[in-house]
C-alpha cells in the first residue's frame, strides 16, 4: 500500500525484454535507504518488487499484465519516474490509499499552468468523480473536473516541483489508478435495488 506522495524522482536506466517479462533498472537514492530484496517500490504508479539493488539503482520485473495495463514500454528507458516506498503501518496517510495496481492509461490533452486535462477510456473515467482522488503516475491528486472521458487535476507548486509533472507535455501518456473505494461500492451495490444510509452503514461506509 502507498500514499501517492512521491519521495523522489528516479530515472529508468535499464529496460531488458525477457521471455515472459521485462526487467527494468531504476537510478534512485532516497528510496534505496533501508531497502532490501523483496521490498515494494511504486514506480510511476506501478507497484514493483525489488529483485536486486546497489547503492545507486534497483532492479525489478514487469510481467506482461502490468505492461498491458500501463504506459510502460521501451520508450521508458531514460525517462524520469516518480518513486515511493511502501507505506509503513506507523506512517501518516498524507495522500490516499494507493495500491500500485494501474487501471489503465490516459493521455494529457491540455496543460494550463498547473491544470492538467486528461482523456481516458469510459471504463476508467466512470470511477473518477469531481473532488475525488485519483493517482496519476503514482501521485495522489484531487479531481477538479470530471466529464465523460475527460477529467482535470490541479497541482500545487510543491507537487509540480517534487514530481515528474514538471516535465510533462501535451500528448504524454500517464498511468491511472482510480480510488479503490469506488470499486468496492460498485460491487456491493451492483445487485441492490436501493442504496440508503442503512445499507452503507451495514457495509462499513
Amino acid at each position: 500500500m502507498f500514499t501517492g506522495i512521491s519521495e523522489e524522482i528516479g530515472e529508468v536506466v535499464g529496460f531488458s525484454q525477457k521471455s515472459d517479462h521485462v526487467s527494468i533498472e531504476v537510478r534512485a537514492s532516497k528510496v534505496l535507504e533501508g531497502t532490501k530484496k523483496g521490498d515494494s517500490i511504486m514506480t510511476d504508479g506501478v507497484c514493483l518488487t525489488v529483485t536486486s539493488f546497489s547503492d545507486k539503482t534497483y532492479r525489478a520485473d514487469l510481467m506482461n499484465e502490468s505492461l498491458k495495463m500501463s504506459k510502460f514500454d521501451r520508450n521508458l528507458l531514460g525517462k524520469k519516474v516518480n518513486l515511493e516506498r511502501a507505506m509503513r503501518i506507523d506512517s501518516r496517510l498524507d495522500g490516499h490509499i494507493v495500491q500500485g495496481h494501474v487501471d489503465g492509461v490516459g493521455r494529457i490533452v491540455a496543460i494550463n499552468k498547473n491544470v492538467y486535462r486528461i482523456k481516458t477510456s469510459r471504463d476508467i473515467s466512470k470511477y473518477i468523480v469531481k473532488k475525488g482522488s485519483v493517482a496519476i503516475d503514482g501521485i495522489s491528486l484531487t479531481v477538479s473536473m470530471a466529464d465523460k472521458d475527460i477529467f482535470e487535476v490541479s497541482l500545487i507548486p510543491e507537487s509540480l516541483e517534487a514530481t515528474t509533472f514538471k516535465y510533462k507535455k501535451v500528448n504524454d501518456l500517464v498511468n491511472i489508478e482510480t480510488d479503490i473505494i469506488g470499486r468496492y461500492i460498485e460491487k456491493l451495490t451492483k445487485d441492490k435495488e436501493r442504496v440508503d444510509e442503512n445499507f452503507l452503514l451495514e457495509n462499513g461506509f
